[in-house]
């Protein structure tokens, strides 16, 4: 069976990647103006998400639309399954750093809380 691509099915994946260099280079100029990056001292990488996810799309797509030979389709889905699993080791590790901040935080109230 033959899969089909049109150019038309790039578009999202390319929409996404640039969405998410505007986000990144927004929170950045926002980490720098209210400096969490010190205060937390590692950062999450939550805007990138979209961007790897996009790039694992068109990587997959593109190859296909321009009608390469089957190796190179192979390595390019090769290439488009290793960034999908690091996408996946992203988002994993946002929301362990997204639960255990939540987690201080909450911890944080109690204490001042019942100190007072």
């Amino acid at each position: 069976m033959q899969i089909t691509v049109h150019w038309e099915d790039l578009a999202t994946p390319v929409l996404l990647m640039v969405l998410s260099l505007i986000l990144s280079l927004v929170t950045r100029r926002w980490r720098r103006r209210r400096q969490a990056a010190v205060r937390w001292r590692s950062r999450t990488h939550w805007e990138w998400l979209p961007f790897m996810f996009g790039l694992v799309v068109v990587i997959a797509e593109l190859v296909r639309l321009l009608g390469v030979p089957d190796p190179w389709i192979t390595v390019s889905d090769t290439i488009a399954r290793v960034f999908a699993i690091t996408t996946v080791f992203m988002a994993v590790r946002v929301v362990f750093m997204l639960f255990i901040r939540g987690t201080r935080l909450l911890f944080r109230r109690g204490e001042a809380e019942s100190g007072s």
